[in-house]
């Protein structure tokens, strides 16, 4: 079939609601979205890259002679994504990280026309990555205009918009599921619109918009057990991506606010040590940098932080990415309990605090890599939680373990174990349990 059918996503319940409109307001909807569609063309960016990839290929004579069985080769592919248009005078476009991250060539479709474009910059913590284009006629490109992603209710229409399977201005139709996703592991700092638009690969970069037709969200990732979609898409919500592109453009280093302090989940070892209820939702203060905003706000070590800005604290990304999007210079208000007893602090961000090494990085790096997350004790390295089924439990690594040394080289801080972890794929750790030294070895 040569014809190219275009449909439009309508989720079941979202029928049976339609079922009480009268046929004037189904069209009204109905004329909403193509207006949107039509407008989209000049705005959405079918983005294809071209990458080196590096593979290790089987040499018979290097077998033979050498013992090195395995040969490095490379060769070049091709990956596509989605983007828009968010500045029409300049030429910016923003789209995912994963899309350009490793991009040598970049090639960009919008409205039938094919422009190259260079990377301005990325921000992996995000997944947000920003392009330019430069040779362009006025009037070929459109940018779209960012909504207040913090108004966007739970149950509001929700437009995707983007190139799944390479099928260029795919527009689909949903609501918002929910707001404020976070510890999905998919990026480090979380706080995704949920949705039930239809989200695909390909569409990574795309924008979600309201009815109104501006951006509330940029597509990102989907939840699935096939690859394909089942219902549920996550967009990083429009706010974040207006901060990360406006400091993109600047090509300087990222800023994020810091309190300075390490933080780890409450299990339940913990609520029983610190006789916390279920009920009772937050996060523990494993150790509290000197001289920091944290420090100065009165936070100490062993104190449960359950609010934050007015916000239940529901677990450590959630509470990062308040943290690090949070503005300088306010006082913000902060609900701990402290010994059992609750108590009321409040925390001014400094934008002159800046860490080499931010703890709150290292907690996150740290767990996501092999699942152990590392604590600064009066001098020594403390193993302070062991993720379930990770490749330290599996190793043997506990709870209470200190860390003596990795890869033979003595370690005196958790942000210099941190850089051996994240530069080496063979570990050799050098454990103190009880008062005795033991080795074991982690392969990543």
């Amino acid at each position: 079939m040569k014809n190219l059918i275009k449909f439009l996503f309508l989720p079941l319940f979202l029928l049976f609601s339609f079922a009480g409109m009268s046929a004037s307001d189904m069209h009204g909807l109905e004329d909403e979205l193509i207006k949107i569609s039509e407008k989209a063309k000049k705005s959405v960016a079918s983005i294809k890259v071209e990458i080196t990839e590096q593979q290790r290929m089987r040499d018979p004579f290097f077998d033979f002679f050498f013992g090195n069985p395995m040969q490095p080769r490379s060769r070049k592919s091709q990956a596509q994504g989605s983007g828009f248009v968010i500045d029409d005078k300049e030429g910016f476009i923003v789209t995912n990280n994963h899309v350009v991250q490793k991009a040598e060539k970049i090639e960009v479709m919008i409205d039938g026309k094919t422009f190259s474009a260079k990377l301005i910059g990325t921000d992996p913590h995000t997944d947000v990555g920003l392009i330019k284009i430069e040779e362009f006629k006025k009037g070929e490109i459109q940018e779209l205009k960012f909504a207040d992603s913090d108004k966007i209710k739970v149950g509001s229409f929700a437009i995707a918009i983007g190139n799944p399977f390479g099928l260029s201005n795919s527009v689909t139709f949903g609501i918002v599921s929910a707001k404020g996703r976070s510890g999905m592991r998919v990026t480090d700092y979380e706080d995704f619109i949920q949705t039930d638009a239809a989200i695909n690969p390909g569409n990574s970069g795309g924008p979600l918009l309201n009815i109104e037709g501006e951006v509330i969200g940029m597509n990102t990732a989907i939840l699935s057990q096939s690859g394909g979609y089942m219902g549920i898409g996550l967009a990083v919500p429009a706010n974040m991506v207006k901060d990360i592109t406006q400091q993109l453009k600047t090509g300087k280093k990222i800023q994020r606010a810091m309190m300075g302090i390490v933080i780890q989940e409450l299990n339940d070892d913990l609520r029983s040590y610190f006789e916390i209820d279920k009920s009772v939702n937050g996060i523990l203060v494993s150790s509290v940098e000197a001289k920091s905003p944290a420090a100065k706000a009165g936070l100490q070590q062993y104190d449960l932080i359950t609010k934050f800005d007015g916000k239940e604290v529901e677990n450590v990304s959630q509470f990062r990415t308040a943290v690090a999007f949070s503005p300088y210079g306010k006082k913000i208000p902060l609900e701990i309990i402290r010994n059992g007893k609750p108590m009321k602090l409040e925390v001014v961000l400094d934008k002159d605090y800046q860490l080499s090494e931010s703890p709150q990085e290292i907690d996150q790096k740290v767990m996501d890599e092999i699942g152990i997350t590392l604590t600064d004790n009066k001098g020594k390295i403390t193993v302070s939680n062991v993720e379930q089924g990770s490749l330290a439990q599996s190793a043997g690594i506990m709870q209470g373990d200190v860390i003596v040394a990795i890869n033979k080289r003595r370690v005196k801080t958790a942000a210099e174990a941190n850089k051996i972890i994240n530069s080496s794929k063979k570990l050799l750790f050098t454990i103190n349990r009880n008062g005795r030294d033991f080795i074991v070895v982690i392969n990543r």
